[in-house]
């Protein structure tokens, strides 16, 4: 029985296998036929038709992950200034729009983490590493709502500025973001973000990364935390850098265009080390005015934009009421003109209005310029006040601001601010060679620094295009002057031109070229003047020094010769070497001597000359008259007495008074 119970074991095995294998065989037979289906189904597929298979929707994040270089964060350098820009954009907009004076923390430690890089220096490749340094903002600003936080974080695109036409530091709400995932691209490590509101009791922790598959947050923990401040933002992010002079350049650049702000830094660039802290203590106390949002002029409409707002809009019945509504400075009188010049009812329907013509009509019309008032400028007391706290020792600070203007449609304004001379003016200057410095043009974005990318930028250009030789300022033909000089170049507008996302140069309109060029000469004229001014002045101070070493020597041989006090004689010897102008009585006293003064004075005879005798002439009578009656003398005024103009010189020193 046993054996007979082995043998039927072995057979069962035998058979399992079989049907295995057949299995395996039809399996392996199924997928062959599938991949030479694919094989002919790719030979009779056509170019565009395997393109097209490929073809899927891509969101904004994963866009940007892509291509993070556009928004400044292509390399370790530029992305630890662009993260610590973009932190302190949201920190500084959160301060103003609650109208409470900033007071910002941004710390940045280095830790024991290493970024590596692979680079192509070699044949055989090379490894560059970076420290992974921690970045901390902390604000004192409004703060953001507890349901609010996990998106307002995480997804792209999302939050308050992208759909509101007012003056901003951050217009696309991008940065936070880019931050984010270049962070965690590096570093695998999520943000941290402590908030808390006016309301709240207790700060609010989230944790979490962004997705960039759907573009949404990934939130690790979220937990009531302890906050310092009554209200404001923390945001915590691991990235991987390279610290350089440009880091400490942005925040005293911030500072400068943010006089209301008290900025204080932290750093440590190597782990271990004492960190080192830099205050930029506020200039003043002043808040700038709140910046006003405004609806969009139709001149600075798009043709694709105006065509989707028509498209969408659900709300308005007519025309006229749909740019009456969505439109700034179009009242309904204007806004019948304008259809009515492009050929259309004002009381059809929006779908119905041809955006090209209206357009047409609208650049015909001689519309308004948009309202100007709305923008917040650092103001030009306020840049001078900046300046002067920046560079203490400048020899020369000034500042000017022009009135607001637009350029298509969006209001704008242009402010400059100089330093000149000065220790600590030099120190920021690029040294070309001894004793010789070009000047430094900082450039501000609606009060936000912009650190590269210079030569592209139009506020850079603009200061080129100057010919500062008229204002006596060294300069070859096409490049800054030659001078220990910081020029300030800041434009506020509620949509700034920039060339790319990451908001690194202002591209070029001919209304914001003609603005700056018209500043940048007034600024020339006043520096000018303060040359001319000095110049008179070392001209003064070397004429007296000559006219020292020779007083010494005359001093000292009338004091031989005349037995005088030496120190007395070149006292009054240098007292004679002074400029001393005679003061001008006022204007109307001028105008009184003029109106009284005779056309021709009687010169005045010196006291010391005695008067002349007057002869004595017999009167002649007219012969019809009497003798017995004398004919009586008229009687008349004396004249007035004037001085000669030529004793009125001044009195020319004589050697006797310096024996006195």
């Amino acid at each position: 029985m046993a054996n007979t119970t082995i043998e039927l074991k072995e057979t069962k095995v035998q058979e399992e296998r079989i049907v295995g294998k057949r299995k395996r065989s039809k399996g392996a037979s199924r997928k062959k036929s599938k991949n030479r289906a694919r094989t002919i189904i790719k030979e009779f597929l056509t170019v565009a038709e395997a393109e097209g298979r490929k073809m899927r929707a891509v969101n904004p994040a994963q866009y940007y992950r892509q291509n993070l270089g556009q928004l400044g964060f292509g390399d370790p350098e530029h992305a630890l200034v662009q993260t610590i820009k973009e932190l302190m954009d949201n920190s500084l907009d959160a301060c103003e729009t609650m109208g409470i004076l900033p007071d910002i923390n941004v710390s940045l430690i280095a830790t024991d983490k290493r970024y590596e890089v692979v680079t192509n220096k070699t044949k055989e490749g090379s490894v560059r590493t970076f420290p992974i340094f921690k970045v901390s903002v902390e604000d004192n600003g409004c703060g953001v709502i507890r349901n609010k936080v996990a998106k307002c974080f995480g997804k792209v695109l999302y939050g308050s500025k992208f759909f509101s036409f007012k003056q901003s530091r951050g217009q696309q709400g991008l940065g936070v973001h880019a931050a984010i995932i270049y962070a965690q691209l590096t570093s695998l490590e999520p943000a941290v973000i402590t908030t808390k509101t006016q309301e709240d009791p207790l700060g609010y922790r989230v944790v979490l990364k962004i997705d960039t598959e759907s573009n949404g947050p990934v939130v690790e923990s979220n937990e009531e935390a302890p906050f310092e401040k009554p209200h404001g933002t923390r945001v915590e992010l691991m990235v991987a850098g390279d610290y350089t002079e440009k880091v400490e350049y942005f925040i005293k650049e911030l500072s400068l265009s943010n006089p209301h702000a008290d900025l204080k830094f932290m750093v440590n660039t190597a782990p271990g080390q004492e960190p080192r802290v830099l205050r930029f203590k506020r200039a003043n106390d002043v808040l700038p005015p709140q910046p006003r949002e405004i609806k969009p002029h139709l001149l600075s409409m798009e043709p694709g934009a105006l065509l989707e707002m028509k498209q969408n809009d659900t709300c308005c019945k007519s025309a006229r009421q749909f740019l009456v509504k969505h439109f700034v400075r179009l009242s309904d009188g204007k806004s019948i003109q304008i259809l009515i010049a492009s050929k259309l009812d004002p009381e059809a329907a929006p779908k119905e209005i041809d955006v090209e013509s209206l357009l047409k009509a609208a650049r015909e019309g001689d519309l308004m310029r948009p309202p100007l008032d709305v923008l917040s400028p650092i103001g030009e007391e306020a840049l001078r006040q900046s300046l002067r706290r920046m560079y203490k020792d400048a020899e020369f600070v000034g500042a000017v601001a022009r009135e607001p203007w637009s350029y298509r449609g969006v209001p704008f304004q242009v402010e400059i601010g100089v330093a000149y001379g000065g220790s600590s003016v030099i120190s920021d200057c690029d040294k070309v060679r001894e004793g010789v410095f070009k000047a430094r043009v900082i450039r501000l974005g609606n009060k936000c620094p912009l650190i590269y990318d210079s030569k592209d930028c139009l506020l850079y250009k603009v200061v080129k295009e100057i010919n500062w030789r008229n204002y006596k300022v060294s300069q070859d033909e096409g490049s800054l002057p030659f001078a220990p000089m910081i020029v300030a170049v800041s434009l506020t507008s509620t949509k700034v031109p920039y060339i790319v996302p990451g908001k690194f140069a202002v591209a070029y309109h001919e209304e914001i070229h003609e603005q700056l060029k018209l500043a940048l000469q007034t600024i020339g004229r006043m520096l000018y003047a303060f040359i001319s001014h000095r110049q008179k002045q070392e001209h003064e101070r070397h004429r007296q020094s000559i006219f020292q070493i020779y007083a010494k020597e005359v001093a000292k041989d009338l004091s031989v010769l005349t037995g005088s006090d030496e120190k007395l004689l070149l006292k009054n010897l240098l007292d004679t070497s002074k400029h001393n102008k005679i003061a001008k009585p006022p204007a109307h006293l001028r105008a009184k001597k003029r109106a009284t003064t005779p056309e021709t004075p009687i010169e005045l005879v010196p006291e010391s000359s005695p008067l002349p005798e007057l002869e004595e002439k017999p009167v002649e009578l007219p012969a019809a008259a009497p003798a017995c009656e004398p004919t009586k003398m008229p009687e008349t005024t004396p004249p007035e007495i004037v001085p000669s103009a030529a004793k009125a010189k001044k009195k020319q020193s004589t050697l006797e008074q310096y024996f006195r």
